[in-house]
């Protein structure tokens, strides 16, 4: 009995698309009707993912990598190489989608900027100052916590008008991987599923609650899989 749009996985579902990039979404099983990921149904409940059969990788289409200069005394974290490993890995149901990805300078000398979406389907990766950073005041309690869980190190000094982050072995590497590049793709999933590339489709709360857990989840299955 052939498999029906109902039951065929989401990797099936977005490689075919991804084959079909110029018909009707319905051509490639992929139609408003029947959503790979059901995002707006679910708020947020994220399957666990298959990473591709060898045969797959071969003709997942990974958007494409653009690198500009990063300021002097800035630096990227993650190089083009592994941003695409890392894209492959997942496969075609988080690059559906997806157009192009940049490595670009900060829009301001905060350090605290990491990345962006701009819809439809472009992620900016900001440029980092080398740790450690030397910011002023104290982080906000969300902040902290964020930077801490991906291994952060942070110390207040001069009585809390400074605070000091650091980034021990590669955390850092990492953290710009799962905790910024994959919740930005989080946030591009929510987003190409539902069919509405440029305005939001879940109150801001939400749509970050979806791009935390799908960027943890991804951290997970590298680590069980990779």
């Amino acid at each position: 009995m052939a498999r029906s749009v109902h039951t065929r996985p989401k990797r099936i579902l977005a490689l075919q698309r991804q084959h079909a990039l110029y018909e009707r979404r319905g051509a490639a099983a992929l139609s408003r009707r029947y959503r790979g990921l059901r995002v707006a149904k679910e708020h947020g409940v994220v399957e666990s993912m298959v990473p591709p059969t060898s045969g797959d990788i071969a003709h997942i289409r990974v958007p494409r990598v653009a690198v500009a200069p990063a300021p002097s005394g800035w630096f990227y974290p993650v190089d083009r190489s592994e941003i695409v490993d890392l894209l492959r890995f997942f496969g075609p149901e988080v690059t559906y989608g997806l157009r192009l990805i940049r490595l670009v300078p900060p829009p301001s000398s905060s350090v605290l900027r990491f990345g962006a979406l701009l819809v439809p389907g472009e992620i900016r990766l900001f440029a980092l100052r080398p740790p450690p950073w030397l910011l002023p005041g104290m982080l906000s309690e969300n902040a902290a916590r964020r930077l801490s869980t991906a291994g952060a190190i942070i110390e207040c000094v001069r009585e809390g008008l400074q605070t000091v982050v650091d980034w021990p072995d590669d955390t850092l590497h990492d953290f710009v991987l799962f905790d910024v590049l994959m919740h930005e793709v989080g946030h591009h999933i929510v987003q190409q599923h539902t069919g509405k590339r440029s305005g939001r489709v879940l109150r801001t709360k939400d749509h970050e609650a979806f791009a935390d857990r799908f960027a943890r989840r991804c951290r997970q299955e590298h680590a069980t899989h990779g």
